[in-house]
């Protein structure tokens, strides 16, 4: 089979030079119808350099340059077969040949592949003319072709090429061999020029696709990184407020300072909250930013119907439990105040402390925010915590100053007691020389008349009547009880009946000594002399409606109905005296301790 190789062309002249010289060189060789023969294959090559190199996709490449070798050959039938190794793409270019042919053209490419990886010292930019007027015998071309060549762009590109017998009839000398060579050579040109082409396409489009990608992810970044900034500044902001809260003890102040932290976290220009004390029925209002008379007004009628139509479930609180709700803007707008807040929430400390909170004009906020609506809600846990901390503190305070007054009181009463004891020595002194006095008289008169014994009464009555109103101990010349309401009484039957069930708290009115002497079992001492210090200390949360039992007298003072008496002054509901007292009690063989 005669086979002719193309020249090297990566290291060989320029294909237009050698386009110009083989002119030159037809001209000067070959007579008239030759030479135009030869003007005609050079024309038809410059044009399908011309063509080919204004496209830059391999197929369009492929493509064009089957039409156009096969119109200047001049033949109806053309193939091409292209693949390449290293992306493993095949392309077939099929004209005027049957389409079945298609099936089996993959094989010839399979044997040029071969062929490549037998004979590894190929080279590249080689052309092989390996069928010229003959049917082509390498399996899987067509029969009718009556040339094919091999074309090797690279180690990886490579393909075969063949065309059918020419129109006219006439068949394939050595000049079509030639034109046939010099077009291929064309052809892997303008098809290295095309993939390179298609190279830096790819790479350009990966490179946008790849700017796209990181210009997404940059802004992704820069969200994340908003985010990141505003969560630390909510974090930042919580444990400002926690600490500054912290140190305060003082619910007033406490207030303005959370206000102010609140208000420059949203940075809100207006802000309000009140904390209302339902059982003193007394409000701490704390406002800032609004003018003079636009500052919202609250008092404890409006803030009751407020509370009462947020306390519904899930607002009521467990036991002991601090709670608080971020209010809607329907709720906000239910307090008809001159401007609704933009964020508010309502809270409580326990069943006695209430409290609502608002801001509103902030600059700077966003309604979608998740971090944004979990922030007041985490500003109001601390505070809380703070505001119950304050008021024990205050309560705390309140109670050591009533202490320190109760204590100076009872110091004044022991100074009294102490002064009296001192004129009772006197007076027992003076009593002791009287009575001296009268025994010396009486043995020295030896008789005495009926006048003498009622001058020594009176003188003794006046004696003792001066005594009692001088003593703080002393005794009433009349019953204080005289002037109250009669207790009601129970009798001993039904007080062991409520003592056995112990439906009542039994109280012994008596003086401690006596009490620590002997006592109704389970009673506890509330001596009258020491009442409002012993109540406030131990009997002052005591249920109003619960059933007190009071005992204790003597023949000169009714201690227990004037124990009942300010039991009942202090709200006591049943309060009743026990008719006989321990004496009865201990009677009916009752127990008693010690």
């Amino acid at each position: 089979m005669d086979q002719r190789r193309a020249p090297n062309l990566s290291v060989g002249p320029p294909l237009q030079a050698s386009i110009e010289a083989s002119a030159e060189v037809s001209r000067d060789s070959f007579g008239e119808s030759f030479g135009n023969r030869r003007a005609f294959q050079l024309d038809a090559l410059f044009e399908t350099v011309s063509e080919l190199s204004r496209l830059t996709d391999p197929v369009e490449v492929m493509e064009a340059f089957v039409l156009m070798s096969m119109g200047a050959l001049g033949t109806a039938q053309g193939l091409l077969v292209a693949q390449d190794r290293r992306s493993g793409r095949q392309h077939l270019v099929l004209r005027g040949l049957p389409e079945s042919d298609k099936e089996r053209l993959p094989e010839a490419v399979q044997s040029v592949s071969a062929k490549v990886r037998d004979e590894g010292g190929m080279l590249s930019r080689q052309v092989l003319v390996v069928v010229i007027n003959e049917s082509p015998e390498k399996p899987g071309l067509p029969e009718p072709l009556r040339v094919v060549v091999e074309w090797y762009l690279d180690e990886h590109r490579f393909g075969v090429l063949g065309y059918g017998s020419k129109v006219n009839g006439s068949a394939y000398d050595h000049q079509d061999e030639d034109f046939v060579l010099q077009l291929v050579t064309a052809f892997m040109d303008a098809l290295a020029s095309a993939s390179v082409n298609e190279t830096i396409r790819g790479l350009n489009e990966k490179l946008q696709a790849r700017n796209t990608e990181l210009q997404r992810a940059l802004l992704d970044s820069q969200d994340i990184q908003a985010r990141l900034d505003r969560r630390y500044f909510h974090f930042k902001s919580i444990c400002d407020t926690t600490r500054e809260l912290s140190g305060n003890l003082h619910a007033k102040t406490l207030l303005s300072s959370f206000l102010l932290s609140v208000m420059g976290t949203f940075s809100a220009q207006r802000g309000f909250i009140v904390l209302w004390d339902r059982r003193e029925d007394r409000l701490e209002i704390a406002t800032r930013g609004f003018s003079d008379g636009a500052a919202p007004s609250f008092d404890a009628q409006r803030l009751d119907a407020v509370f009462r139509s947020l306390l519904h479930p899930p607002f009521v609180p467990a036991q002991g439990e601090k709670h608080y709700q971020v209010l809607t803007y329907d709720e906000l707008q239910s307090l008809e105040l001159a401007e609704t807040p933009q964020v508010g929430a309502a809270f409580l400390v326990d069943e006695n402390w209430y409290g609502l909170a608002g801001i509103g004009n902030c600059l700077a906020r966003s309604e979608d925010d998740q971090a944004e609506r979990e922030l007041l809600p985490a500003l109001l846990q601390g505070f809380l915590v703070s505001l119950d901390n304050a008021l024990a503190f205050e309560t705390i305070e309140n109670l050591n100053s009533d202490l320190l007054r109760k204590n100076a009181e009872l110091q004044q009463t022991l100074d009294e007691l102490r002064q009296s004891r001192q004129t009772i020595s006197l007076l027992e002194a003076a009593a002791n020389r009287f009575s001296s006095l009268l025994r010396t008289e009486t043995l020295r008169i030896k008789q005495v008349n009926l006048f003498d014994c009622l001058a020594l009464a009176l003188v003794s009555l006046v004696l003792a009547l001066v005594f009692n109103a001088s003593s703080p101990g002393g005794i009433s010349l009349l019953p204080e009880t005289w002037a109250q309401p009669r207790p009601d009484y129970i009798d001993v039957a039904w007080a062991r009946l409520k003592h056995e069930s112990q439906g009542a708290l039994f109280l012994d009115a008596r003086p401690t000594e006596f009490f620590n002497q002997s006592h109704i079992a389970g009673a506890e001492n509330l001596p009258l002399n020491l009442f409002d210090f012993v109540y406030s200390m131990r009997f002052a949360m005591l249920d109003p409606e619960k059933d007190v039992i009071v005992y204790g007298r003597n023949i000169s003072r009714r201690y227990d109905e004037q124990v009942a008496a300010k039991l009942k002054e202090r709200g006591m509901v049943n309060v009743r005296v026990m008719e006989g007292g321990l004496r009865q009690w201990q009677r009916n063989g009752l127990p008693v301790e010690p």
